[in-house]
Parts: C-alpha cells; sequence; structure tokens
C-alpha cells in the first residue's frame, strides 16, 4: 500500500505516500529494478548519481520514448545487471551508458537494496516477495507515512543542489575528490564484466552508447594529482578494446542514433564546459554547467544527448564537445585529453590558479587516504551473469 520505492505510481494517497521522501535514498534501485522490464520507453539513460541528476527526467519530444532509470552509487557489476535485465524489454531500442572511473573502482559491488530488486536474479514476483519480507523496505515505508504526514523529510537529496550552498561545495570537492583517488584502485576485469552484460542488449537487437562522464576540471585534476592518472588512460584504452572485441557491427534495427549498434564517446577531460569558472562566493553567478565538480547539471545532459544525434538543441554543441572512442579514435582521443589538460594548466584563470595552489598543498601534506574494503568479483558473479546473458543470445540467436 506504501509503495515507499514506487513501483506503482498510480498508488498514490494524499498524506500517505503521495511522496515516495525515500526511494531517493536507496539510489531508485528498486525502481529502477522493475522499470527496467516494465518501461515503454524507446531510450533509456543507465549509470550513477551523474546520470540522475545530470541527464533529464523525462524529454516529452524525445522519439519512442525517454526514461532516465539512473542509480545512485552504482557500480560497473549492478550497470552489468541492469543490462541483461533490460534486454528482456521488448519495447527498448537503445541504452545510453554513463561511467567514470568509479564504476570501475574496487569498492562495493552492490549497494543494499539492490537484493531485493529484479537485478538479482529471478522474476518480478520473487523480487516483490523479498521487497515484502524485508525490513529495510518496512522501515521505508514507515519513514514515508510520517514524511507525508509531518510534511517534513530528513533524506539529504532534497537539499542537495541548493544553490546557496553550492561554491562551499564546489570548493570542498578538492580535498575529498584528492583523498579518494589517493587510494583509488582500478579494476580492469570491471569493463569486461559491463561489456558481458551489454552482449544480451546487442543480443536483442538494441542500440548501446557507452560515454564517459563530462566532469569539471577541478575534479579531473584532483584525479591527475593524487595518480589515477595512468587509470583514465586504461580506461579508456579497456573500451576501445572491448569494442574492438566485438569486430564490426551494422546499425541497430530501431536506432536511435547514427553509427554501429555498439559505440563508445568520450565527454571527459578539460572540455569547454569543464574549464568554466566555478559558481561566485557570493551567489551572483551560479556554474552554468555543474552543481558541484563530479555533477553536471541537466543541461550539459541534454547536450550530451544532442551531440549523439548530431543535433544542434539550444546549448552550445559541436565537435569539440565529444569525442568518439574506439581502437581507430583512441590515441587521438588520449592526446586530446593531454591536450586540454595542458592548455588548462596554461589557462592561468583565477579559478586554475586557485585549484592549483590548493593541490600543491594536498601534495606537501597528504590527506589519510580512504581506507575502505576492498571487494572484487567472483566466480559465481560471472556465472550468474554468464548464464543469464547466454540465454538471451540463445532466445534471439534463431
Amino acid at each position: 500500500m506504501v509503495d515507499p520505492y514506487e513501483i506503482a505510481p498510480w498508488i498514490s494517497i494524499e498524506g500517505v505516500n503521495a511522496r515516495r521522501t525515500r526511494a531517493h535514498e536507496d539510489g531508485y534501485r528498486v525502481h529502477v529494478g522493475h522499470r527496467l522490464l516494465t518501461s515503454d520507453a524507446g531510450t533509456i539513460t543507465l549509470g550513477s548519481s551523474r546520470v540522475m541528476d545530470g541527464f533529464p527526467r523525462d524529454l516529452p519530444d524525445w522519439p519512442g520514448g525517454y526514461e532516465n532509470l539512473a542509480m545512485a552509487g552504482t557500480s560497473a557489476f549492478e550497470l552489468a545487471r541492469a543490462s541483461a535485465l533490460a534486454a528482456r524489454n521488448e519495447a527498448l531500442n537503445c541504452v545510453v551508458i554513463g561511467v567514470d572511473l568509479r564504476e570501475f573502482s574496487t569498492d562495493t559491488n552492490t549497494q543494499a537494496t539492490y537484493w531485493i530488486t529484479p537485478m538479482a536474479g529471478g522474476s518480478r514476483l520473487a523480487a516483490l516477495a523479498k521487497m515484502a519480507l524485508s525490513t529495510s523496505a518496512f522501515a521505508r515505508a514507515l519513514q514515508t507515512v510520517d514524511d507525508n504526514i509531518s510534511g517534513g523529510s530528513d533524506t539529504r537529496w532534497e537539499q542537495a543542489y541548493n544553490e546557496a550552498g553550492l561554491p562551499d561545495r564546489f570548493e570542498e570537492e578538492l580535498a575529498k575528490r584528492y583523498r579518494y583517488y589517493a587510494s583509488y584502485e582500478y579494476d580492469p576485469e570491471r569493463v569486461a564484466f559491463l561489456f558481458r552484460g551489454i552482449d544480451a542488449l546487442l543480443a536483442s537487437g538494441k542500440q548501446v552508447v557507452v560515454f564517459i562522464h563530462p566532469v569539471h576540471a577541478w575534479y579531473e585534476e584532483a584525479r591527475q594529482r593524487a595518480g589515477a592518472g595512468p587509470a583514465e588512460i586504461a580506461l579508456r584504452r579497456d573500451i576501445a578494446a572491448q569494442l574492438a572485441a566485438r569486430g564490426e557491427m551494422a546499425a541497430a534495427d530501431q536506432a536511435c542514433f547514427d553509427g554501429p549498434a555498439l559505440q563508445a564517446w568520450d565527454f571527459g577531460g578539460f572540455s569547454a564546459p569543464a574549464q568554466t569558472a566555478p559558481p561566485a562566493a557570493d551567489g551572483s553567478a551560479p556554474s552554468p554547467w555543474y552543481y558541484v565538480p563530479s555533477h553536471y547539471r541537466p543541461a550539459l545532459g541534454q547536450a550530451i544527448l544532442d551531440r549523439l544525434s548530431s543535433r544542434s538543441g539550444p546549448y552550445p554543441v559541436d565537435e569539440s564537445f565529444g569525442r568518439p572512442l574506439s581502437a581507430d579514435t583512441l590515441e587521438a582521443d588520449l592526446a586530446a585529453f593531454q591536450a586540454g589538460r595542458a592548455a588548462w594548466l596554461q589557462s592561468g584563470t583565477p579559478w586554475q590558479l586557485h585549484a592549483a595552489a590548493s593541490f600543491d598543498a594536498l601534495d606537501a601534506n597528504p590527506p589519510e587516504p580512504e581506507a575502505g574494503p576492498r571487494t572484487f568479483l567472483t566466480r559465481g558473479d560471472r556465472v550468474e551473469l554468464e548464464r543469464d546473458v547466454q540465454r538471451i543470445e540463445e532466445q534471439n540467436s534463431h
């Protein structure tokens, strides 16, 4: 009846669950897990909170319909499982997947509510049964009712992008991201795992576009100064290798974008939007493209879709924003990344100099690295994904 995860949005009772205040706290995993099977949109976007917050929630004029099905804090593991599940949705034609180094780290593979979603295997009915028995889901239901009765909420996301607080958050991310990437560990096996999940989408005739996120220059430079630059290169090489391993591909039957059924794009690096000024401390001039260095605004997500669609919208989109990524374009892409960084370092703008000084101070007095447990893909993870992908490939081979 309460439906805290908004699986059945038509069940809306004022004062009980009209405001699904707790769905976002769990990254929308339960909601997304079911929508992957039931959405009638022709195009969906998948990814982390960068996609969730940085792409439009809905595009009424998108041909065939569009839905944003991102999950906050997701991983390559979850995205692979989501891809295999979405392959079963016959209404779906195209899937756009945003990735970043974080999806391929040795951090946790899943968030808690993943296990009560259809992504974890089994039918929707089985997932609903697990949710009904979940103490966490019961707690979320009680919190949802309380929030609706009181009119309040203690969830952070409702004020996450309050413009008044963004200048301070922009500043805080300099040290925060440096600290994270100082102990970052890249796992190339997660790239292969994700693309094996994508194989299910390809087998079912869907077009897939994988893209690297356009984070702000402050975020990019934090990774470089913290020592994660080689991982940036490795990720691009590994994505290009995955595309090359699948050979030449024809266009999908119901393609949404020009080009082959599987393609990759690099919107990362030191692009023109990434080099824009941070928000003014007095709030007089917000960043036009970014909430914080790690999260961009929907205007930039729309620009990505426009670039993929080869159309020019109300946003400045040209060929300098976003580069096709493949074995043939890899070296040019890496060279463009390095050239963009060199140009930014030489720009001498006040915010570039401020960032450089901040990173110099961090280099001189490094913060304690984030020391979290490392997790790796298991044989069971691979066997379960392979079983599901092979089933879809066999079903579509006739």
